[in-house]
């Protein structure tokens, strides 16, 4: 089983009943974290899987009271204390002072190994409950008597009731059926059980059971189920629906059918064999142009690009909708004596979800509103693409934005805001271009850019800021200060040059606003 973790707490005690309780030898795989606490004033005591209390008379009732639910008690008391306990709660152990020494350490191994045996059965729980709900067939345990004790998900669906309605319940009850309409018909599967218990080994039927969907035809494996002395109580059984099965080349083609994505099929002559309906759907063929074509011809004409993503292949095609993305893998079929017999390609359509992947990368690394860089996306770019490059920079901000939000409300100001990221973009395309926060925005030019044509592009930025916000009524009191720094020396941080444009806007500021300082 799956390693268990196990946090112990000692509130109160002295150093030998710590000392007592680190040397009980845990179970193997089972792992023990110890802390100490010598009184309930210290935080966090409670927070662990079992608390082992020692405090003096009087004190251990308050420590109960304050000690989660969840939380495993030993308790060490005098009589009248241990007698004085809420019955309301469950405790792992009480322990009557005088304590012999030898007890901590052997009463705790024993504590530990049922935890252990909690653990380990809980996770075989879980493995069973997941191993089941995970198999397409329809899988149920029965008791001797043929009322169900436990079934799948895929159990559920095909009858129509719940686990909590199935449990408990027979044959009769569960399938909707008289016992004299079960008796008319040619059904066998309580008998099969019999049959399985008789035999005491796993057999395999075909049985008929008159469903909700009407008849239907499974393919059980059926199997008893021993106690530790192999006294049988019980049954297991796995069904498969094969009804519409008549024989394998319908069993494959109704599975391939099925299937979410598509499906070829390599024969052991290179040809294709079958093509699922998803493939044909993906590629608009007819099953004509893809069955008895070579595969890897077939494969080279409509796989060709392909990129290696993982252990698979990526492929996009264009089609009248746009680019489509598709991702395959192939895998090679052998027959029973472990030779090649030939290939199966699985084909899925994953359009939306790499659409989906690329909006998150953009809106990861754009700013909502203006649709501009964030802040985490330039230092990116920066590290990226900055090397040994001039590197200018352009820090603007909104002359008073304020007014519009107090004035115009903040919806006003958002469109301020985009207005401005608009004519940021019309201005510098080459640039990039950042939404540091709030109304300030930073262009970024890598290159050899002088500093004389930076700053007459700048002023040109300002008169057009300036013309955009005089269009609209409540913009009319903004306009746009700058500050330029650039650089030639690769070894200044990025945050130095910043900050030098940041003080050249300041000083735009200062000096009257809608103007730029270099």
């Amino acid at each position: 089983m799956y390693d268990g973790h196990l946090t112990l707490h000692i509130l109160g005690g002295s150093s030998g009943l710590e000392e007592a309780l680190h040397g009980a030898a845990a179970p193997e795989r089972l792992y023990c974290a110890w802390a100490r606490f010598d009184s309930p004033a210290e935080e966090g005591w409670a927070a662990c899987d079992v608390l082992v209390v020692d405090l003096p008379d009087g004190m251990a009732l308050d420590a109960v009271a304050r000690t989660p639910e969840d939380v495993e008690l030993v308790i060490c008391a005098g009589q009248e204390e241990l007698a004085a306990l809420p019955r309301d709660r469950r405790y792992a152990d009480l322990w009557v002072r005088p304590v012999p020494a030898f007890l901590p350490a052997m009463r705790m191994e024993t504590l530990l190994h049922a935890f252990k045996e909690r653990h380990d059965g809980a996770l075989a729980q879980n493995c069973l409950d997941t191993a089941i709900n995970s198999i397409p067939d329809l899988v149920w345990f029965k008791d001797v008597r043929g009322a169900h004790e436990k079934v799948n998900d895929a159990f559920c669906r095909a009858v129509g009731k719940t686990k909590e309605d199935i449990q408990g319940r027979g044959h009769y009850y569960i399938w909707d059926m008289k016992p004299d309409e079960y008796a008319a018909g040619e059904y066998v599967c309580l008998e099969s059980e019999e049959e399985v218990m008789q035999r005491r080994a796993t057999c395999l039927f075909d049985e008929k059971v008159l469903s909700k969907h009407g008849l239907r035809r499974f393919k059980t494996y059926k199997s008893p189920i021993f106690d530790k002395k192999g006294n049988i109580i019980g049954t297991m059984g796995v069904g498969r629906d094969v009804t519409d099965f008549e024989n394998i080349t319908a069993e494959l083609e109704i599975l391939l059918r099925s299937m979410p994505f598509g499906i070829l099929i390599e024969g052991t002559e290179g040809q294709i064999i079958k093509a699922n309906d998803k493939v044909l759907e993906y590629f608009g063929l007819e099953k004509d142009e893809v069955e008895g074509r070579p595969y890897d011809q077939w494969k080279q004409e409509y796989l060709a690009g392909a990129a290696p993503d993982g252990e698979e292949m990526l492929v996009s095609r264009e089609s009248g909708g746009g680019a489509k993305y598709f991702r395959f893998c192939e895998d090679m079929i052998y027959d029973v004596f472990e030779n090649p017999v030939g290939r199966l390609c699985t084909v899925r359509d994953v359009t939306v979800e790499w659409n989906l992947r690329e909006r998150l990368v953009i809106s990861s690394d754009t700013d909502f509103l203006t649709g501009l860089y964030n802040r985490r996306c330039f230092y990116r770019y920066i590290h990226e693409n900055r090397d040994a490059q001039r590197t200018s920079m352009i820090y603007l901000d909104l002359d008073r934005f304020k007014s519009v939000n107090d004035v115009y409300g903040h919806r006003a100001g958002d469109d301020a805001l985009v207005l401005a990221a608009q004519t940021l973009q019309k201005s510098f395309r080459e640039g990039f271009i950042t939404r540091l926060g709030g109304d300030e925005f930073l262009i970024t030019l890598l290159g050899p850019v002088e500093l004389e044509t930076l700053e007459v592009r700048t002023e040109q930025l300002l008169r057009r800021m300036r013309a955009a916000f005089e269009k609209d009524p409540r913009f009319h009191a903004l306009s746009a200060s700058a500050g330029i720094a650039q650089s030639d020396d690769p070894e200044e941080k990025i945050d130095a040059l910043i900050q030098r444009a940041d003080a050249a806007l300041y000083a735009a500021k200062q000096q009257g606003r809608n103007r730029l300082c270099l």
